[in-house]
């Protein structure tokens, strides 16, 4: 049997429904997460109490964040308050931020069983990079993080289902910074095959297969791209001084493992003059005579032209290999193992002597080939090393 609403709760009622329909809902016996304390008024109720206060407040202002919003014309505006203080919405999707990129938007129409007509709303944002922020409040009120990526699924403009890939993929650090917005109405619940608590949904074979295959692609890659370029610097900066032990051991033994002769013909234009045991060769090659002579037989660059992870290249009269930290072999192999003097000296002697080996075979008729060796090793190790985790690059 349900009760009727006494005195207080009619008031209630007339004040925030005022006449009209509603839903009032009262919660008694809130107290517990207090009276299991020994102390309940103590320093730790306190702190308990306030931790479900702040879980409470990050709940209720990103559900219900287009009726907290006064300037999203999506839902009428509501006002809430909690112990005096009116909630404040939260958009996921930072679209205050110059830095956010609308990167895709569809709205299709939907056929229903009966005839009737309706739609959905399908919208992607990258997010800013941390550093793109237009401030360290912003950036921390945006709650950049690996859990928040993913679709958000309003219905009738509340959200019914936060960060989540649906099934689709799972969830990896360098999609941290797309959100996908997906909103629908209460008129394809069956469509959606939306529970009965209105807490998340089922999408068909063929809605689940247009977004996988047409329109989320697009956005993954821009996400990565965004991402892997506020990484790539944290990677260039951090490649400094990772390679000098590699440097200093392969310098002294330099001499003895020469497999050719170097001789510069044309410095603007990279062209030098090989001699081998083949014969003479000349060939384009980088002549890098710049800065302080440090890095002269592993020198680690930005990018190299076609995605290359590697080249040989002639570095203040040393035989030497320029190292694309861009590649994602780098990132995710490399950079793991910086603290690791034996693997990256390792790593860095395979790739000097693939260099120098390149040096002392090539002649006229091979030296496209070696050219092309390197285009399709790096495009393997693109492949190869796309499952490996992720390295935990520090700010």
């Amino acid at each position: 049997m349900i009760d009727k609403p006494n005195s207080f709760e009619e008031g209630l009622i007339n004040k925030v429904a005022g006449g009209s329909s509603g839903t009032l809902v009262i919660w008694d016996n809130v107290d517990r997460v207090l009276k299991s304390y020994a102390d309940p008024t103590g320093a730790y109720a306190r702190k308990a109490l306030q931790k479900v206060i702040n879980s409470f407040n990050a709940h209720a202002t990103m559900v219900y964040q287009r009726f907290l919003d006064p300037n999203d014309d999506r839902a009428r505006t509501i006002k809430v308050t909690l112990n005096g203080e009116k909630l404040e919405a939260w958009n996921p999707f930072c679209e205050s931020e110059t830095g956010t990129e609308l990167v895709a938007s569809e709205t299709r129409t939907v056929v229903l069983n009966d005839g009737d007509k309706t739609k959905f709303t399908i919208r992607a944002f990258v997010l800013p990079r941390k550093e793109q922020f237009s401030s360290e409040l912003e950036h921390k009120k945006a709650r950049l993080s690996n859990q928040m990526q993913g679709f958000y699924i309003y219905r009738e403009n509340r959200l019914i289902h936060p960060a989540d890939w649906l099934g689709m993929y799972s969830k990896e650090p360098h999609m941290t910074l797309l959100r996908v917005e997906f909103s629908f109405d209460h008129d394809m619940d069956d469509a959606f095959q939306v529970d009965i608590k209105k807490s998340k949904i089922l999408l068909n074979e063929d809605l689940y297969d247009w977004i996988r295959s047409k329109f989320i692609t697009g956005p993954r890659n821009a996400a990565e791209e965004r991402y892997r370029k506020g990484q790539k610097k944290k990677v260039s900066e951090g490649s400094k001084g990772a390679h000098s032990d590699s440097n200093n051991n392969i310098r002294s033994k330099e001499e003895d493992l020469r497999m050719a002769e170097i001789t510069i013909e044309d410095r603007d234009k990279n062209e030098v003059e090989v001699t081998n045991a083949k014969g003479q060769v000349r060939l384009k090659l980088v002549i890098d005579d710049s800065g302080e002579d440090k890095e002269v037989n592993i020198q680690t660059v930005d990018s190299i032209d076609d995605g290359l992870l590697w080249e040989p290249a002639f570095i203040h009269q040393h035989h030497g290999v320029r190292i694309n930290v861009g590649h994602p072999y780098y990132h995710k192999v490399y950079v793991p193992n910086y603290s690791s003097g034996v693997t990256m000296q390792g790593l860095d002697s395979l790739l000097w002597a693939l260099s120098e080996a390149e040096l002392g075979t090539v002649n006229e008729s091979t030296k496209n080939h070696f050219q092309e060796l390197r285009f399709e090793v790096s495009r393997l190790l693109r492949r190869l090393v796309d499952d490996l985790p992720e390295p935990d690059v520090a700010d």
